[in-house]
């Protein structure tokens, strides 16, 4: 019988896309879409979040340490069982209220989580081995980069997957969009990375492109009909090496607009509209995260930059920015989800807190307040309203660095929000910089 070796993958390379996982609550597996599942780390009704913790740091060590299944397991049930997490227990469906008898912790989902976390980070680390070959052949020798499918040619092997077995494609087919293992519950295939020279030395020719087929699957759970491919377990059909890194690419960027110049930055993100979106992407899982813990640690993150224009149109009032990215650190979320308890009317929306990087890039206009500098970007709201953000421009921060000094460093801080009337935007303390009023 072969034996698939996991660890042909460098372990840091599996360790690091675990580790940029955010945490995702979840009553059920099929509340949380494939894409987060590759993104987030989530157990399936591990309702609190202290629980999901245990839980997590725990298969990081097993990736760490290479910890066995039977050591994972002597090492986690005592915490789960002090902390209620353990056997059948009535719980409620969040998205339903309704009282179910569901089955918690056990010996067999430590098994599930123990192989479907360990399986999946492996393959998500030898996607990203695959890419970083590919970019470092093509420049150096033309070489282009292969995936093989690699089943276990066992009997309990699905028929699918053994059909699958040997089909040898460019690592940017997009077979591997849906098809890159593991492809289900308990699934054991992978893939063998092969270069030009190696498919000649081993024999193996390029695969004509697979039939794809497809099949209609309900989602109980969302009331959707979602198209997956045939042989494919539902909340499989993704590539977990793309679907862990488009959110870290996202955060990446952003980190980058800090570092440009003004005027690159603000061109960087204007041009590329894509790039919001995974700004958006990562964003949207840290203030859950945020959200979920519900205290600040400190963290700051990158939500957009200045328009062009507003950069251009900075200078006419003495502004010279550091840079053209809008931060917003977790203590400044809390307090504007706190505005949302105290005063529903005036305040920002919860949703519209967690869609800031769409909000911005799509802002109605740009203010520039010459009493109190600051610019000020509005949104359309419901009735007849104006919803405003203010951004200080080279806010102060003071920050720990890596040596254990505080440094103050300028960024541009979303401070505060809320709803006004759309007068109270025409004061003369205003000037339009971007858009239109």
């Amino acid at each position: 019988m072969t034996v698939i070796d996991l660890q042909a993958v460098a372990p840091e390379a599996a360790i690091k896309l675990f580790e940029r996982k955010g945490l995702e609550i979840s009553f059920d597996w099929r509340d949380v879409d494939a894409d987060q599942h590759a993104r987030t780390f989530t157990v399936a009704k591990a309702m609190r979040l202290d629980i999901l913790g245990d839980i997590r740091t725990a298969v990081d060590d097993a990736l760490r340490n290479g910890t066995t299944l039977d050591q994972f397991k002597k090492d986690l049930i005592p915490t789960l069982k002090a902390k209620g997490w353990w056997g059948k227990q009535i719980v409620t469906d969040p998205a339903t209220g309704e009282e179910r008898l569901v089955q918690l912790g056990s010996p067999h989902r430590l098994r599930t989580i123990y192989d479907v976390n360990l399986r999946a980070s492996y393959a998500a680390g030898k996607w990203q081995r695959a890419k970083d070959l590919g970019k470092q052949l093509q420049s150096q020798s033309g070489q282009k980069v292969y995936l093989r499918y690699v089943a276990v040619l066992d009997e309990r092997t699905r028929q699918s997957h053994r059909n699958w077995h040997g089909t040898v494609l460019p690592v940017d087919h997009p077979f591997w969009d849906t098809h890159y293992p593991p492809n289900g519950w308990g699934c054991r295939c992978t893939v063998q990375i092969l270069t030009d020279r190696q498919l000649a030395r081993y024999g193996y020719d390029i695969s004509p492109d697979p039939p794809i087929e497809t099949r209609d699957w309900f989602n109980g759970r969302t009331g959707e009909i979602e198209t997956i491919p045939t042989g494919i377990d539902p909340g499989w059909g993704h590539n977990v090496g793309k679907s862990a890194t488009r959110a870290e690419a996202g955060r990446i960027f952003a980190e980058k607009l800090r570092a440009a110049p003004p005027d690159i930055a603000a061109l960087a993100l204007k041009s590329d509209p894509d790039v919001v979106a995974e700004i958006q992407r990562s964003y949207a899982h840290w203030f859950d995260d945020v959200v979920a813990q519900g205290n600040a640690g400190g963290e700051r993150r990158v939500i957009g930059a200045f328009s062009p224009r507003t950069v251009e149109r900075l200078s006419d009032f003495d502004q010279s920015p550091e840079n053209a990215a809008i931060t917003i650190s977790d203590k400044e979320v809390l307090h504007l989800l706190r505005d949302v308890k105290k005063s529903r009317n005036q305040a920002l929306s919860q949703s519209f807190v967690r869609d800031l990087p769409t909000e911005i890039a799509s802002a109605k206009a740009v203010l520039f307040d010459t009493t109190d500098p600051a610019l000020i970007y509005v949104f359309d709201t419901e009735n007849a309203q104006s919803g405003k953000l203010v951004v200080r421009i080279d806010y102060y921060q003071r920050v720990r660095g890596s040596d254990g000094k505080r440094r103050d460093v300028r960024v541009n801080a979303a401070r505060t929000g809320g709803i006004v009337k759309p007068e109270n935007l025409r004061q003369k303390r205003y000037r339009l910089l971007d858009g239109t009023l």
